[in-house]
C-alpha cells in the first residue's frame, strides 16, 4: 500500500438519479494484508444530506465518515482505526442506501472538514486497488425541517468460547427527547443476530430482531419512534464461534464487534447519558 501522504483527489458531480459524490479516495493494498486508509475533505458551503449510499470496491471491510477536528490541508494517507462518537455515517459489506424521512437532513456546516476512514482487507495473494467513499442526496435549506445526527453505541466485553455461541449486551440512554428513525447493526464474521429494543418505564418495544450477515450489513429504517429523556435503546449481539480459539473484541475481521448505528433528530448535546 502507498505509504506517503499525497494531495487528495476526489470526484464530484451529480448523477442522473440525484446522487452526488461527497468524498472518495483511491487506494491499493498488498496481497493477504489488512490495513487502514484515510482521506480528509473540507467543505466550503453548508450541505444538508437526506440520503447516503456507500461507494466501496472489493476489499473495503468497512467505511467510517467522521467529523474531523484538525485544521491540516486535505490529504490521503495510511492511518489506523478510528471509531468514536463523532461519526456521521458508517457502512460495511453489502450496506444499502440510507434515506431519511421527508424534511430530515444531516447538516455539514461550511468550513467543516470530514475524515473518511477505510478498513481494507485483501484476501487474495495479489495487490488489490480500489476506490471507496460516500455518495449523498441533498436538500435545499428551505426544505429542511429537522436536523439529524448519527450515534453509534457499542459493547466491548466480548468473549466467545471456542466452537460455541455467545452474546453481549449494551445500552444507550438518551440525554434528551429525540425521534429515532433507523438502526444499523455492525458485527464481524461470527455475528449471527442482533435484537434492539426501546425500553421505557411502561415496558419495552422491539425495534429490530433479525439475523446478521457479515456480507450484507443493511440499514433498517423504522417508523419514527419518539424516545424520551432517560429512556434506553438496548441491544444484544449474538455470535457463533466456529474456531478453536476464544473470540474477543477487536478491529480485525477475525475479531468481533458489537455496534449499533442509530439515526435520530434533533441533534442532542451528547450521544448517550
Amino acid at each position: 500500500m502507498i505509504e506517503q501522504p499525497h494531495p487528495q483527489t476526489t470526484t464530484s458531480g451529480t448523477s442522473t438519479d440525484g446522487w452526488t459524490t461527497l468524498i472518495d479516495t483511491s487506494w491499493e493494498i498488498g496481497g493477504g494484508s489488512e490495513s487502514y486508509w484515510c482521506a480528509t475533505k473540507t467543505f466550503h458551503e453548508d450541505l444538508y444530506i437526506n440520503a447516503f449510499r456507500p461507494l466501496g470496491s472489493t476489499g473495503t471491510h468497512h467505511t467510517l465518515l467522521l467529523w474531523s477536528h484538525g485544521n491540516l490541508p486535505d490529504s490521503e494517507n495510511v492511518c489506523g482505526p478510528t471509531l468514536h462518537e463523532s461519526l456521521l455515517y458508517a457502512s460495511g459489506i453489502g450496506t444499502d442506501d440510507l434515506v431519511f424521512p421527508e424534511g430530515v437532513a444531516l447538516k455539514i456546516p461550511a468550513g467543516t472538514q470530514l475524515l473518511l476512514n477505510l478498513h481494507l482487507f485483501n484476501t487474495t495473494t495479489d495487490p488489490l486497488p480500489g476506490i471507496s467513499g460516500t455518495l449523498v442526496k441533498t436538500l435545499a435549506p428551505s426544505e429542511v425541517k429537522q436536523e439529524a445526527e448519527m450515534i453509534m453505541p457499542g459493547a466491548s466485553g466480548i468473549s466467545v468460547p471456542p466452537n460455541s455461541p455467545g452474546s453481549v449486551q449494551g445500552d444507550c440512554a438518551f440525554p434528551g427527547d429525540a425521534t429515532l428513525m433507523s438502526v444499523w447493526p455492525h458485527m464481524h464474521k461470527y455475528g449471527t443476530h442482533m435484537r434492539v429494543t426501546h425500553q421505557m418505564n411502561t415496558g419495552e418495544v422491539t425495534l429490530h430482531d433479525g439475523s446478521f450477515s457479515f456480507t450484507e450489513q443493511k440499514n433498517y429504517p423504522i417508523t419514527p419512534v419518539p424516545v424520551l429523556t432517560g429512556e434506553r435503546i438496548h441491544f444484544e449481539c449474538s455470535y457463533m464461534n466456529t474456531t478453536s480459539k476464544t473470540i474477543g473484541f477487536g478491529i480485525s475481521s477475525d475479531d468481533e464487534m458489537c455496534f449499533l448505528g442509530l439515526y435520530r433528530y434533533p441533534k442532542l448535546a451528547s450521544a448517550c447519558q
